[in-house]
């Protein structure tokens, strides 16, 4: 079962979005620590993922948060591979949301 918790910090200005249909969709860029980012040897930055609220109710939940609100997203990850300009596929992660707890 793909199932992700993460306590992110929203990091770009959240928008909405619709489908052909009309389905209402949130997305926004949050990033969040690894485990080990206050090693003192290796600090590490921040990850950043993006995340995805597909309805009514998530993506307005997801509009309504600010940029440095901290929250804890739980949800399912998906990757999609994206043919870069120099010749090889790129993959990324996004976060689909389930539910949304601000912090």
């Amino acid at each position: 079962m793909n199932n992700c918790t993460l306590a992110i910090s929203i990091s770009q200005q959240p928008e909405l979005r619709y489908t052909a249909n009309g389905d209402k969709i949130g997305q926004t860029v949050g990033e969040f620590y690894s485990p080990h980012h206050n090693d003192k040897e290796n600090p590490s930055s921040p990850s950043p993922i993006k995340v995805v609220a597909w309805g009514e109710r998530l993506a307005d939940q997801l509009f309504n948060l600010q940029i440095g609100q901290q929250c804890i997203i739980t949800g399912r990850l998906s990757t999609h591979s994206i043919e870069r300009p120099e010749g090889f596929k790129e993959k990324k992660a996004e976060l689909v949301v389930e539910r949304i707890f601000a912090v």
